[in-house]
């Protein structure tokens, strides 16, 4: 979504959402599934998680905060700065900005589906992990709790608080420094005035839907998720999915490889050869032949020691005069 903005030529908005995110997703998210890793003994396969509400209420509430910013839920700090930058795609009125907002909700609404899934096999699903994590469950102390706790607050007022000062029409906040905004790529009044009620309202309309529609297919129907699985049509879909959209296959097998190739290539050709030829290797190989060489000098025959002497006095003599 920042990238997005950026590209709307929406810096302040960028920033705003850049804040907004370091809340709710890289501090609370991913601190709040470390202290339920934490409390299930270090168990990090989510398959073996599930009723963990009752044990880790904390927890569960601090990520419930966090998932719902995530997914712009109106009124969260998320939703300030995420719903804003999909209405100034659609505000700026062009074919590829309209284009760039339906991909950007599509997008949302497979963040709401994972945290969504996040939720539900964490917490509110039936039990699947071993007796003894559950019984072992407990939620961190005061050093583990007290960041969550500041977190959340955050995931919840930040946004509020300040898109005024960022986002505000007429906020002169960003005036004086150099986040600089050409006036003919600013969109916020657009945005603001412009766009339909409608196109405003389809992310969170389809983040409703979709929060309800996998919640109820998950609880009451699953059943009908394993058959669509294990349908042909299901089976290619799930594999499409599971192996993210087949990019780390076309990464793996085009990309990797060609950089592993290119890598011990450059490694046993320049690293192994060249560099250590010249290098250490190449230093400590010269010494020692030049050492031998040396050590061929001692004869041991007093004329060869008279005439080394001689040669010595020689080129003394010639450096000597030729300097002065």
């Amino acid at each position: 979504m920042m990238v997005i903005a950026v590209g709307l030529s929406s810096y302040n908005v960028a920033l705003f959402h850049l804040i907004n995110h370091a809340f709710f997703v890289e501090a609370l998210l991913f601190l709040g599934a470390g202290a339920v890793i934490h409390a299930v003994s270090d168990n990090q396969d989510q398959i073996k998680y599930g009723g963990l509400r009752v044990f880790l209420p904390l927890s569960y509430s601090v990520m419930l905060i966090a998932s719902l910013s995530l997914v712009a839920f109106p009124f969260m700090t998320g939703f300030y700065s995420k719903d804003f930058i999909l209405e100034s795609a659609f505000g700026q009125f062009y074919f590829s900005s309209i284009v760039v907002y339906f991909i950007a909700t599509i997008g949302a609404i497979f963040t709401t589906l994972y945290s969504v899934k996040v939720l539900y096999l964490t917490f509110l699903a039936n039990p699947h992990g071993p007796l003894i994590n559950y019984k072992q469950a407990h939620e961190g102390d005061i050093f583990i709790s007290l960041p969550l706790i500041t977190l959340a607050i955050f995931s919840i007022f930040f946004g509020y608080i300040t898109k005024d000062i960022y986002i505000g029409l007429g906020s002169s906040f960003f005036a004086d420094n150099s986040l600089f905004i050409h006036p003919s790529h600013e969109i916020m009044i657009a945005t603001e005035f412009a766009v339909l009620t409608i196109f405003k309202l389809l992310p969170f309309i389809s983040t409703i839907f979709f929060s309800v529609l996998a919640l109820v297919l998950s609880e009451f129907f699953p059943n009908l998720l394993l058959a669509f699985k294990f349908t042909r049509f299901g089976y290619n879909i799930w594999g499409f999915f599971n192996q993210r959209f087949l990019v780390e296959l076309f990464y793996n097998k085009y990309i990797i490889a060609f950089v592993l190739k290119l890598g011990g290539q450059t490694t046993k050709i320049i690293d192994k050869g060249g560099i250590e030829l010249i290098g250490p290797f190449g230093l400590e190989k010269g010494l020692l032949n030049l050492s031998k060489n040396i050590a061929k000098l001692d004869t041991g025959i007093i004329t060869s020691y008279a005439l080394y002497i001689l040669i010595g006095l020689i080129i003394y003599i010639l450096i000597y005069t030729l300097s002065t």
